[in-house]
């Protein structure tokens, strides 16, 4: 077997001995993690320089992003929006997010953690990067990287060791 594969069956296992473990609200780490593509995003920044050559839109200090119940704070946000469709039709629409620096995402009882994050907001998937901690109530799993498909609340986390805490239910008052 690879490293790779070892890798993947570890964490396969992990998740496995996970939902076990977690209450049955939380047996999927990446099940929170919802798409709202017909929700607004909304953004607050200490400050924006637009460029429409390039079509981007750069949000600077303290940035907060919101789309539904998705929220996503950092240092920077670029902003990748298009026109297709002419002027009126499509204008500003957000194709694409980069954050950079302190990027944290949650989306009610989950967390992420990390040095950047690229957000297709037409695909609904997110990728982190740069030591990404997952945390789900007291449980946590952390890895190089993350990659999580919000339309169907799958991801994975790879890169050096993934290492995972879960905590087990104590099975009292219940």
């Amino acid at each position: 077997m690879t490293a790779t594969m070892l890798r993947a069956t570890g964490l396969a296992c992990v998740l496995a001995l996970a939902a076990a473990a977690a209450p049955a609200q939380q047996q999927n780490p990446f099940g929170s993690f919802k798409h709202e593509a017909d929700q607004p995003i909304e953004i607050v920044a200490d400050s924006l320089a637009v460029d429409q050559g390039s079509e981007t839109a750069t949000f600077t200090g303290k940035v907060e992003a919101a789309q539904g119940t998705l929220r996503l704070t950092a240092d920077k946000v670029v902003v990748n929006y298009g026109r297709t469709g002419g002027e009126a039709e499509g204008a500003g629409r957000i194709d694409k997010l980069r954050a950079e620096g302190a990027v944290f995402l949650s989306n009610g009882a989950e967390t992420a953690q990390g040095a950047w994050a690229d957000y297709n907001v037409a695909g609904g998937e997110v990728r982190m990067g740069g030591g990404v901690v997952l945390t789900q109530g007291d449980n946590a799993i952390s890895g190089e990287t993350l990659f999580i498909d919000l339309n169907a609340g799958r991801g994975r986390i790879s890169g050096g060791r993934v290492k995972s805490v879960f905590k087990p239910q104590t099975g009292k008052g219940g």
